[in-house]
């Protein structure tokens, strides 16, 4: 009775299918200033896009696992530090990881297109195997 109930309420408030949320893909043709071109060649400009949490610089704090090799450079010492494995463990107030995963052009996108479709909400990076960075 519950599929019943859900689907009346959907056919109940009606409208046209772009009136509702929907998952979209596209690809950045533009990084400053952000430009998204939709698979219907549609080019959203920055002041429809909400970057999510993860897209741009942003940094973690808490605990990390770290395995293979790394260029590092600590008080003034260049090295490489090949790291079978390694449990790090910190306060969230004493340090922290930045990352940085900027939009480039070329790059391909997933977004939330909002109740409306006048907002969207860019919350995914693809990588080249087709998943997250």
């Amino acid at each position: 009775m519950a599929g019943k109930r859900l689907y009346e309420l959907m056919t109940k408030r009606g409208g046209k299918p772009s009136d509702y949320s929907d998952v979209v893909y596209g690809t950045v043709i533009s990084a400053k200033p952000l430009k998204v071109q939709l698979s219907n060649n549609m080019v959203l400009t920055d002041d429809f896009i909400v970057l999510g949490k993860h897209i741009g610089k942003f940094k973690l704090q808490g605990n990390a696992i770290m395995k293979g090799s790394a260029d590092m450079t600590f008080h003034g010492h260049h090295d490489t530090a090949n790291i079978s494995k390694a449990d790090l463990s910190f306060k969230k107030t004493s340090m922290y990881i930045e990352f940085d995963n900027s939009l480039e052009k070329g790059d391909k996108v997933t977004m939330i297109r909002l109740d409306g479709g006048q907002q969207f909400y860019l919350f995914e990076r693809l990588g080249e195997d087709g998943f997250g960075f």
